[in-house]
């Protein structure tokens, strides 16, 4: 009997207990609620004092392209307005004792635009590590891209009619690669009024004088452009430097450009759609792929990749994957010039992010380009990957299985 009333006792004990919490839980809230109001106010709204000046709008950025437009009819006060907008590679390079760190924060102490003069001096670096053929032979090409041009094409560039031009860097041996994309997604053609245009990015191969050949070819397919140097993995920047030197001659016009290996598939009409619905503030300042970030360099002698520590020091820059990424053809001009200002890298999609960075421009990633990951085979060869804009690392023969596939799959089946 007392343990039924002892029970019934503790009964109103109980819910008093539970009122007390409640109450104590509302009070909590409620100063919560009370701070963080405060805490808006407080960073919205700030205390004028009769010193503060009125308040005034902020101007909006502006981006570095705009600044740049003005100029480009004077080359004197460009290059000093690039110069300037160079020294944001301060925060990218740290002053450490490796080769390209001193020769990049030494261009940019001075005004003189000697990034890509020829010399005669080989640099001499004396390194504990190994440096591969490959490197040894990027430091002796002199920093120079003036190299003679073998097979040209003036005409490429109807003026205004050239919506994306694909430039796909080649090897001269690799007749099958280039006849695999002429016969598929590098057709040129015009997507609902939309003109795309190809060419080929070639050096030379010392050992084997293919001339006859490409003379041949290009004969018919009119779409060969060859410099006299040296075709090497660590000459790819040089090649990215002698093709916008042309492109600025030869093709300024161009709404974008797509810049990839001949090892890349290309749902071409997929990215002329995709770019056709920009809107006018990425049309001009576009830089989009596969974006890397965070990245640092390959030291292991075996990569081809290969960086030393004594030749450089520190991240890389945001950048897009080389196998393939497309940019506007407005920017042109502007990456050829502000390269006079950053040092030659071997590492060609590098060297163009830290040209990027300068100008302001950041890549802007896109799930449809696969230039490091790449997909199954078995999804690729049935089109099932419908965001599916580029892809790496592909033969002539899958070249032309893939695109066999989309053109015989109905309209309601393509990507």
């Amino acid at each position: 009997m007392s343990l039924v009333v002892d029970r019934l006792a503790a009964k109103p004990m109980h819910r008093s207990a539970m009122v007390r919490c409640r109450k104590f839980s509302i009070s909590v809230v409620a100063l919560l609620a009370l701070v963080i109001i405060k805490i808006f106010i407080d960073v919205n709204y700030p205390p004028l004092t009769l010193s503060d000046p009125p308040s005034v709008s902020p101007e909006p950025e502006r981006s570095p392209i705009t600044m740049l437009e003005p100029l480009q009819d004077d080359e004197k006060s460009t290059l000093a307005a690039l110069h300037s907008l160079a020294q944001h590679l301060r925060k990218l390079v740290p002053t450490a004792g490796a080769y390209w760190n001193i020769e990049q924060l030494q261009l940019l102490d001075f005004k003189r635009p000697w990034a890509w003069v020829c010399s005669k001096s080989t640099p001499q670096i004396q390194a504990p590590e190994p440096y591969t053929g490959l490197l040894l032979s990027f430091l002796t090409q002199d920093q120079c891209r003036n190299h003679r041009m073998i097979i040209n094409q003036p005409d490429k560039c109807p003026l205004n009619k050239t919506f994306l031009l694909l430039a796909i860097k080649s090897s001269p041996q690799n007749f099958a690669q280039r006849q695999a994309i002429r016969d598929t997604w590098g057709t040129e053609r015009s997507y609902g009024g939309r003109y795309v245009r190809l060419v080929f990015l070639l050096g030379t191969v010392p050992v084997l004088d293919l001339s006859p050949l490409l003379e041949y070819e290009n004969s018919r397919s009119h779409d060969l452009l060859q410099w006299d140097f040296e075709d090497t993995f660590f000459n790819l920047t040089l090649k990215d430097q002698l093709f916008l030197g042309w492109a600025r001659t030869y093709c300024s016009r161009a709404a974008y450009i797509l810049k990839g290996d001949d090892d890349v598939f290309v749902r071409t009409p997929n990215i002329v759609r995709i770019l056709s619905l920009l809107g006018s503030n990425k049309h001009h300042s576009l830089y989009m792929g596969h974006v890397v970030k965070l990245a640092r360099p390959y030291r292991d002698p075996k990569s081809k990749y290969y960086i030393p520590t004594s030749f450089y020091m520190g991240f890389y820059p945001p950048y897009a994957g080389g196998g393939g990424y497309v940019f506007s053809g407005s920017l042109t001009p502007w990456l050829y010039l502000v390269s006079h200002f950053v040092f030659p890298f071997p590492i060609d999609d590098v060297y163009t992010g830290m040209c990027f960075l300068v100008l302001g421009v950041k890549p802007v990633g896109h799930p449809g380009f696969k230039t490091f990951n790449m997909p199954n085979k078995e999804k690729l060869s049935d089109c099932s990957d419908r965001n599916l804009l580029l892809v790496h690392q592909k033969s002539p023969q899958e070249i032309l299985k893939m695109w066999g596939a989309e053109s015989k799959a109905p309209p309601s089946q393509r990507c």
